[in-house]
């Protein structure tokens, strides 16, 4: 044989003794590999290119297959006739000119031929390669070779119907962590259906003496002498006994594989504990949805499945419910996204499409636990979603339960004190806050990410009927108190960023909130709306406000004033100008100066964006006239609305004046959205007069402050100013990136159309 295909451990090829180049390509040596399992067989054409490239359609795929085997072909060079017979249909690869290891070994376990096959397996097949063919097929032989090798550690390992798909770097990772030195005790921790029990099998094969042992078999009350005739049963020894297995263990490497011990976890530990201490070469893999809480113990936290994993499970098992079934990859992965990654969730899914289209399967979402459960003859204990929740919440005290409960008004992720101010009584130690929540961590039910805590919504919905409605209204009661602006105690930014920190849980708060209350709420978030950009949210709010609200309601001229700026802001200047008339009308019948100075400066911002310059000057004067008489607010932000009209108006020297007034007191009273406004402003200003230096300085505080409060759009305008007068290219190509990132964030469509024109 002249020719050599080694695909055990690294790939390699050989012609007599002497190495080839492998293909340029690693889907053509991947192709080479494929048809090498099916030697001798001839191997469609169609199945080829699905296996390889699955996220391909038909016609790229066979364009793909068809590239891939020139590749191939001339890496080969004058083997390649003799080795690939090529038909119109299908390939196949011929055994009789050349040797191949994976051909071999599967003769020579076949024919179970120990020697043959210890002396053959070198390796994981195709070493260094990911794809999900891969892994099914190295499993395979890896479990194939050791079941011939060590025929007892099979028989002590359950197998599945389906194969093992994903978690490469879980898996990777855990056996690393099972084979370093002084680690004898590894926790694999999760919820239910989260997977655990799959990968730790999986790792387990790799393993000669591993042992598996199915503690959900037997009942919470438990004890240590019924624990050790279970696990002296599962090593097939004759008497069921501690010392019997101790003795059985004694000198031996061995893998002990214990699953779901979370309802014997005191019981478990002290097992371990004392066997682990005696049997110095044994070590443990404990699945459950809690650590032992033992010295030593390393905690594997499983979570899960990434986007590409759950793609590929989902779409593996929907093969196999409905074999041939073609899926839109968009609703695939929007369905994948919705389950969260939960491995348990997207089989139960895949089974539905028998009888359903994915875009129904997704919409009966809103109710998974009536939908998720299965009507097949499962192996396992996970029969439905709701019954594996439903483990794991009987697990819990009262007490967790309850703030279980009240958490789950709370969406996305939060800081212990929004959970601490929802989930407990006022007046609770923040050490007996940390450790339930810790506990809730540990029992898998909360997650925890650089001090933020978050539930899957999985969770979130199997709590949501054990909510009750203290638990709502203390999130409102935290938004009162999170949303105002302290004034007398507080810069802005500060403000902005715990509005930011809440942002999600104040719109649930405003949601739940009574009409009432949720008109004072949106009333004081008005300002963040406008700063932050966040136009179209604010306008659905107000909107929405606004129509169930009485028209005399006291909140009313404020909530048409809000509308009002962004409806500006969305350059809507006659809606927004409607809007402050009628806002105008109810204050001054109202007798409420306050309101009335800051529409009649925006009755004057508004007739600017209509070009009537001389009209906003004019409404501009009297309301710092106002504001002057009333001594109702700072004059700050209508001293740099007058330097930006006088500006408009080329009247250079006033509109300075103004501005500089406005710089000044804005600096007085630590206002650094209005200091930032006035800075920028009179950096236009400065840069007209021919200042340039000038305008450099101001406009580099003013981005330093914009950045600092998120005031996008400000942030925008000045980036892209400022890198109009800089010589330095580095720095010009930064600040236009910072430019268009702050227009795309507010969907700026006016200001990415200017900074992609200069």
């Amino acid at each position: 044989m002249s020719l050599t295909l080694r695909f055990l451990g690294p790939p390699q090829l050989q012609r007599a003794v002497q190495p080839l180049p492998l293909p340029r390509t690693r889907k053509a040596l991947a192709l080479l590999a494929l048809l090498a399992l099916h030697a001798g067989r001839s191997v469609d054409r169609k199945y080829l290119a699905e296996v390889l490239w699955p996220e391909s359609d038909p016609a790229t795929g066979a364009t793909n297959l068809r590239q891939a085997l020139a590749i191939l072909r001339r890496s080969l060079g004058e083997d390649a006739e003799a080795v690939i017979a090529e038909g119109k249909q299908a390939l196949r690869l011929e055994l009789g000119p050349l040797f191949c290891d994976v051909a071999a070994l599967d003769n020579a376990l076949q024919r179970r031929d120990t020697d043959a096959t210890k002396a053959l397996y070198t390796g994981p097949f195709l070493e260094g390669f990911t794809d999900d063919w891969v892994l099914v097929e190295r499993e395979k032989r890896e479990a194939a070779v050791r079941a011939l090798l060590t025929p007892t550690s099979s028989a002590r390992l359950p197998a599945f119907l389906t194969p093992f798909l994903g978690r490469t770097q879980e898996r990777s990772r855990l056996t690393e962590l099972l084979q370093r030195e002084g680690i004898r005790l590894v926790s694999v921790l999760g919820m239910g259906g989260l997977g655990k029990t799959r990968l730790a099998l999986a790792v387990a094969t790799k393993f000669p003496e591993a042992t598996f042992v199915d503690l959900s078999l037997l009942p919470a009350a438990t004890g240590t002498a019924r624990l050790w005739q279970a696990l002296a049963e599962a090593l097939e020894l004759e008497t069921l006994t501690e010392k019997a297995v101790c003795e059985s263990l004694q000198g031996r490497s061995t893998l002990l594989l214990l699953d779901n011990a979370e309802h014997l976890s005191e019981t478990t530990a002290r097992v371990l504990q004392a066997l682990l201490s005696r049997c110095h070469q044994a070590r443990a893999l404990v699945t459950s949805r809690e650590p032992l809480q033992l010295p030593g113990e390393v905690l594997f936290r499983l979570q899960p499945l990434s986007d590409d994993d759950a793609l590929a499970l989902f779409t593996q098992r929907a093969g196999l419910s409905q074999p041939g079934v073609e899926l839109p990859e968009a609703a695939l992965r929007s369905l994948c996204q919705k389950l969260e990654g939960l491995p348990l969730a997207l089989e139960l899914a895949a089974a539905r499409l028998r009888v359903m289209q994915i875009e129904e399967l997704e919409a009966r979402l809103i109710d998974r636990f009536r939908l998720l459960r299965s009507d097949q003859r499962r192996v396992d204990r996970h029969q439905t979603l709701q019954a594996t929740v439903d483990g794991s919440w009987e697990q819990l005290s009262a007490d967790e339960k309850r703030t279980l409960a009240a958490l789950s008004v709370l969406v996305g992720s939060w800081p212990r004190s929004l959970a601490q101010a929802v989930a407990f009584a006022p007046g609770t130690d923040e050490l007996e806050v940390l450790e339930t929540l810790t506990r809730l961590v540990d029992k898998s039910w909360l997650r925890v990410t650089s001090g933020s805590y978050s539930l899957l919504e999985t969770l979130r919905e199997f709590l949501a009927p054990h909510q009750l409605p203290s638990d709502r209204q203390r999130l409102v009661q935290f938004a009162q108190t999170c949303i105002p602006y302290r004034y007398d105690n507080e810069i802005q930014s500060t403000w902005l960023q715990r509005l930011a920190l809440h942002r999600d849980n104040l719109r649930v708060a405003l949601t739940v909130a009574n009409d009432e209350t949720a008109a004072e709420l949106a009333v004081e978030l008005g300002d963040a709306f406008v700063i932050q950009g966040r136009t179209e949210e604010g306008i659905a709010l107000y909107e929405d406000l606004l129509a169930r609200l009485a028209p005399q309601h006291p909140q009313q001229a404020s909530l048409l004033y809000f509308l009002a700026l962004l409806e500006q802001a969305r350059d809507n200047p006659t809606r927004a100008g409607a809007l402050l008339d009628q806002a105008r009308e109810l204050c001054e019948r109202a007798g409420d100066t306050r309101l009335l100075i800051r529409i009649l400066g925006n009755l004057g911002v508004n007739a600017r964006l209509q070009q009537d310059f001389l009209r906003a000057r004019e409404l501009f004067r009297k309301t710092l006239a106002l504001l002057q008489t009333s001594q109702q607010g700072t004059p700050s932000a209508t001293l740099i609305r007058l330097g930006i009209i006088e500006h408009d108006l080329g009247n250079l020297a006033a509109a300075r004046d103004y501005l500089q007034q406005a710089v000044g007191l804005n600096r007085h009273h630590s206002n650094e959205i209005g200091l930032g406004v006035a800075l920028s402003k009179l950096g236009y200003v400065e840069r007209d007069l021919g200042e340039h230096a000038s305008a450099i300085t101001l406009w580099r505080e003013a981005l330093s402050l914009h950045r600092a409060v998120g005031y996008r759009q400000e942030q925008g305008n000045i980036a892209l100013a400022l890198s109009r007068l800089l010589d330095d290219p580095q720095e010009i190509a930064t600040l236009r990136t910072e430019a268009h990132d702050a227009f795309t964030a507010i969907q700026d469509q006016e200001g990415l159309t200017r900074l992609n024109g200069t």
